[in-house]
């Protein structure tokens, strides 16, 4: 696990952004095609609108790159219908005013119950993918250092499922989607973001948590961690 420690959380988020930009341009150059993984929040709204704001950059000083695709995929999804203003999805889509027609977003079903929502966006990831993996995935530490709706002690780290049903989440609502420790570490790059004193406790024990169980799964040097604190 890297550390990247900044006191400036809008230089940590432009680092991120960056390296985001730099992940999909070399998708882009083998397969016109790149995918990545955003978490919800405010750290990711304001990713999102800097990813969005570098791509249109990109797009237009390279003409290579033009009708190239970047498809978005979400770390996790409070179970509500897709008009409701809660879901993480709404308010991250809302950050790509000038990309759209570049982007592809994958938002998780709103219908039926959450074990079949969670079943069908695992089968929406194994068809686009297979066993490519993510080129970037952004993620938030919370104050109980759980990452997308990944909570302490409240899921299998080795589960082999793409995405799971979440149905006992400390934070209301308490039916969530999310994609799996398991699959989240099958990724180019993977930034995690742990913003704030009220994140100090968890990042003291960052390598006994979710964030440490990712960096484990994953290969070594693919996580980057982006704080603003010191310690």
């Amino acid at each position: 696990m890297n550390f990247l420690r900044d006191s400036s959380t809008e230089n940590l988020v432009t680092v991120c952004a960056s390296n985001v930009i730099a992940a999909i341009s070399d998708a882009w150059r083998n397969t016109k095609t790149a995918h990545i993984v955003l978490t919800g929040g405010r750290t990711g709204l304001a990713t999102a609108k800097a990813i969005d704001s570098d791509l249109f950059r990109l797009i237009r000083i390279n003409n290579a790159f033009e009708g190239s695709m970047l498809h978005i995929w979400f770390s996790d999804e409070r179970f509500l219908p897709f008009e409701h203003p809660d879901r993480n999805d709404t308010t991250l889509i809302s950050g790509f005013g000038l990309c759209k027609s570049n982007v592809v977003f994958h938002r998780v079903d709103s219908t039926g119950d959450v074990d079949t929502a969670a079943q069908n966006y695992a089968t929406e990831v194994a068809l686009e993918l297979g066993t490519r993996d993510f080129d970037a995935v952004v993620l938030s530490m919370g104050e109980d250092g759980h990452i997308a709706s990944l909570f302490p002690g409240l899921f299998d780290p080795e589960v082999a499922t793409v995405a799971i049903a979440v149905h006992n989440s400390p934070k209301l609502p308490s039916l969530r989607v999310s994609l799996s420790l398991s699959r989240l570490a099958k990724a180019k790059h993977i930034f995690v973001f742990a913003l704030g004193e009220s994140k100090a406790a968890a990042l003291q024990e960052v390598n006994l948590g979710p964030v440490g169980l990712l960096d484990k799964s994953s290969p070594a040097g693919h996580l980057q961690l982006l704080t603003d604190l010191s310690v």
